[in-house]
């Protein structure tokens, strides 16, 4: 009995407890006042509008408003304006100042500030709220009149907001001289009208497939691709404006034809891969840069120096954020900030050496650097096979590109960027240090008989391999101007693993190039030297040593320079003061070697000697490096050169072609060098 009572007590108390709270909130309700709940409802409506849930802001609208304007049309209305301006991080901040009464209308006004970031610059405003009492679907509550103000306070009734982006003109890329190597020219968007599209006979439309090499089908299909029944323009290619096809285009029905300005380069395949090209951001571009102010429409450097000087190119764009009437007039600039143009890029690259060197490797595979043997100005990096960046501007079709990478000379590889097997010209470095540490003298000599050496039987069936016996003792002198594998071999055991590596280093090698441009590092070996046989092949350049072209280049440079190597420089302006590396080479060294070198040149046997200009004295060094995977077998080769005027140094070129094995090795070089010192010195 007990527990029947207090079972019955404790559901009693539940009970009135539940009452009580109906009626506290029954009591509260009708006892807090009109302006407590005018700012409850606008308190909600503001929170809604910073969360842009526009549709939910439509429910606490007037019944007058709501007579003015539909849903459908406030949501879109929003919608379309705050996303034409960008809106985000949107403020709405109600201003309540005291006590709240209805005024002789019965209506509540609040006024409010609207902070918000646009595509252009914030916008801040303040504005006036009038709320109405009335009841809604059985619910008495405070309702906002809106009008257009509450998006721009200068707005009326049938005004639109204007949006547009200035873009910034993109810094040119010239070379030493001001030429542009990339630059801007107007082009041609060819697109196609549905609608006329549709009338245009079917000889017509074959007609344009026919000029603009685009399968028929692939014109069909891009236009039932489209879905907007509104489209007017569907791009189908993209023509310079001097382009012969123009003119007939132009007349065909069915097609219309837009002027735009992009970015060109003029000379096109001898530049691309240094100066690279620009091209339509992707998603993961944009993902990683949508924060600096980039659109998925915006164009971005891809590769080359259009990709790493990026940011000063392209420079800032601009905006106008305007309020028109419903003709499309101009009100009101509500906001407006001018287009911060890129700044330009002036290279120490002579355009002319630049293609001059390029014409002498085009249809091979090959790469070449040049520079000014004093200065350290970088004059020509060049590769071959290349492309021409403009067709990734005006647009590449899915054949085109195919086509391209494909390619099995690989046009798309920057090989100047990247380290290849030196072979004989990297024996003017092993002179060079062999000397300078005493290991080897000018009057040193082997005499070895045959084409094969080997230090003794602890190299098992490994032998050096020359190309000549000369039948007697080689030195110095001889073994550059003859390049005699064996010599170099000998010598580098002479000086010794430790010196030989550290004198390298000296040198540059395992080290990055003080350019703004990303080039491998050249090596001397992959992961140390496993052997003195590797040793010994890094002595005339083979082995695991690797040099990009345009550090072997400013090697050499200590030729010129009293051992000294000059400090690269891509950059006009760059001020740098004295050398890359002083005295790396004592100055007797680079002078003696520098001696030989001219004879390499010169001396009826010197292997240079097919490269002479006459009337320029020319210190270079050739080179074939082997390319095999395994003893005895037969590898690809590539011929190298090393060559710089002496009398007045004023170029230094280093070139390399690929697969030149059955060609004549190096010699395939011999007739390209001399054409580019005599149109680069005496023309």
């Amino acid at each position: 009995m007990k527990k029947t009572w207090i079972v019955f007590w404790t559901v009693f108390v539940v009970v009135l407890s539940g009452f009580f709270y109906l009626f506290w909130d029954f009591w509260k309700d009708t006892t807090q006042s009109d302006g407590e709940r005018a700012k409850a409802a606008f308190t909600a409506y503001t929170t809604k509008w910073k969360e842009q849930k526009f549709s939910d802001m439509y429910e606490q609208l007037s019944l007058h408003t709501k007579k003015t304007i539909s849903k459908e049309e406030f949501v879109s209305r929003y919608q379309n304006i705050y996303g034409g301006v960008e809106a985000k991080a949107i403020v709405v901040e109600p201003m309540y100042n005291g006590d709240v009464m209805p005024g002789e209308d019965g209506q509540i006004n609040f006024h409010y500030r609207l902070t918000m970031e646009t595509f252009v610059e914030p916008i801040s405003f303040t504005g006036k709220a009038k709320l109405v009492k009335e009841t809604q679907n059985d619910l008495e509550d405070w309702y906002i009149h809106w009008n257009p103000t509450f998006i721009f306070p200068e707005m009326k009734e049938g005004d639109k907001v204007r949006a547009n982006t200035m873009y910034p003109r993109r810094g040119e890329i010239t070379d030493r001289a001001g030429r542009p190597l990339a630059t801007e020219r107007v082009v041609i968007d060819i697109g196609i009208n549905p609608g006329q599209w549709s009338q245009t006979s079917q000889t017509g439309k074959m007609a344009v497939s026919k000029l603009l090499q685009i399968p028929l089908d692939d014109l069909t299909s891009k236009v039932q691709a489209t879905t907007s029944k509104s489209a007017k323009f569907i791009r189908i290619a993209t023509l310079p404006q001097d382009d012969a096809r123009i003119k007939q285009l132009e007349k065909t029905e069915g097609l219309q034809l837009h002027k735009k300005k992009v970015r060109y380069y003029p000379y096109q395949d001898a530049t691309a891969h240094l100066v690279g090209y620009v091209g339509a951001i992707n998603q993961e571009e944009y993902e990683k840069r949508k924060d600096q102010g980039y659109k998925t429409s915006d164009m971005i450097g891809k590769s080359g120096l259009e990709q790493i000087f990026e940011e000063k190119l392209r420079g800032s764009a601009g905006g106008r954020i305007v309020i028109t009437d419903a003709e499309g007039t101009e009100k009101k600039t509500v906001v407006e900030r001018l287009a911060k143009h890129g700044q330009p890029l002036a290279l120490t690259i002579d355009a002319e050496v630049q293609q001059t060197i390029y014409q002498e490797l085009k249809n091979e595979a090959g790469t070449a650097a040049a520079i000014s043997p004093k200065t350290g100005q970088i004059l020509a990096l060049v590769n071959s096979p290349s492309f021409d960046p403009n067709a990734f501007v005006l647009g590449m079709s899915a054949t085109e590109w195919k086509q391209l990478n494909e390619n099995p000379q690989k046009p798309l590889l920057n090989r100047f960027a990247r380290g290849f097997a030196p072979g004989s010209t990297f024996k003017p470095i092993t002179a060079a240090i062999g000397l300078g540490t005493g290991a080897i003298t000018p009057a040193d000599s082997i005499h070895v008989r045959g084409l094969h050496w080997q230090k003794d039987v602890s190299w098992g069936g490994y032998e050096v391999t020359r190309v000549s016996d000369y039948g007697g003792p080689v030195n110095l002198e001889k073994a550059l101007v003859y390049s005699d594998n064996i010599y170099f071999a000998k010598a580098a055991l002479s000086i010794g693993e430790e010196p030989f590596v550290k004198k390298s280093e000296l040198l540059g090698f395992h080290e990055a190039l003080p350019i703004p441009y990303p080039l491998e590092k050249s090596k001397l070996y992959n992961k140390g030297f496993t052997n003195e046989i590797q040793l010994a092949d890094s002595g005339y350049g083979q082995g695991e040593v690797t040099m990009t072209p345009l550090h072997l280049a400013l090697v050499y440079s200590a030729f010129s320079n009293d051992g000294n190597i000059v400090n690269p420089s891509l950059l006009q302006g760059d001020k740098k003061d004295g050398y890359w590396k002083t005295n790396v080479i004592p100055a007797d060294v680079a002078s003696t070697v520098k001696q030989y070198l001219i004879q390499v040149m010169e001396d009826p046997r010197g292997t240079g000697r097919g490269a002479r200009v006459p009337g320029i004295r020319m210190a270079g060094k050739t080179g074939t490096a082997e390319l095999k995977q395994k003893k005895g077998e037969l590898g690809l080769e590539n011929g190298w050169y090393a060559v710089f005027n002496v009398d007045d140094p004023r170029l230094l070129v280093t070139m390399m072609i690929e697969d030149v094995r059955g060609r004549g090795g190096s010699h395939v070089l011999d007739a390209r060098i001399k054409r580019i010192f005599t149109k680069a010195l005496k023309n």
